[in-house]
């Protein structure tokens, strides 16, 4: 019989405990991701990781897959679920705040995949081979006095910039309009690094460009209710 999990759906990602920079192993990311040549595909606030078990059950050869949720219950029973379905060597979740962490993590992937290409002879190179980002549905902090909880921040965003190469994709969506935008406008605010598909804020992408779908997404669609999506050029 399946558990659930319950957590708390909304945390403070200002508060001190989520302020502190996550425990890695000593050997991550080697000990996660059996080849660490192929492209990273980062799903940020990925909760209990439905998305990228889906992803690579589908897709294993496409990418690594890494995703990042702030909140420890779900992280821990979304690993659990990594040896389940078969995915290890594919796939790692880690529970920490992307704004502390993402730097270091990305940094750490991308010598680690210097050192291997330094085996394979290759050059190396200052972007960790990060091909798509995708953040979807994520807590809306809607009251004013919380707006400084969300995720994408200027420096998030500048984070994301330094470690894709040109040409890589992010994908953003959202069930409320309003979250949507605000992601957007921190993105559109830095156009030497990210194009928006479309010059208008008002038009938005009609479908998930990703074909598969968050659990989140699939219950909002079978409500008939609007999900609102945008997707930006490294």
């Amino acid at each position: 019989s399946k558990k659930s999990v319950r957590s708390r759906q909304h945390v403070n990602p200002l508060a001190k405990k989520f302020q502190q920079q996550t425990i890695l192993s000593d050997n991550w990311p080697t000990d996660v991701f059996q080849n660490l040549s192929k492209p990273l595909f980062l799903d940020i606030g990925c909760s209990r990781g439905g998305f990228l078990i889906d992803m690579a059950t589908q897709r294993p050869e496409d990418y690594n897959y890494l995703g990042l949720e702030i909140r420890p219950i779900v992280v821990y029973h979304a690993k659990e679920r990594i040896t389940r379905h078969n995915l290890d060597g594919r796939l790692d979740f880690v529970g920490c705040n992307a704004n502390v962490d993402l730097a270091r993590l990305l940094s750490i992937l991308t010598t680690e995949q210097n050192k291997k290409n330094d085996d394979d002879s290759s050059t190396s190179s200052d972007s960790c081979n990060l091909q798509m980002v995708t953040i979807q549905f994520p807590d809306p902090h809607f009251k004013a006095r919380h707006s400084k909880r969300r995720v994408v921040t200027p420096e998030l965003v500048q984070t994301l910039a330094q470690f894709m190469p040109t040409g890589a994709t992010v994908f953003l969506q959202s069930d409320v309009q309003s979250v949507l935008d605000e992601m957007r406008i921190q993105f559109r605010e830095q156009p030497e690094y990210f194009e928006d598909t479309y010059e208008s804020l008002t038009d938005y992408e009609s479908e998930n460009i990703i074909g598969i779908p968050t659990e989140r997404e699939t219950s909002v669609l079978e409500r008939d209710l609007p999900v609102y999506r945008a997707i930006f050029t490294r």
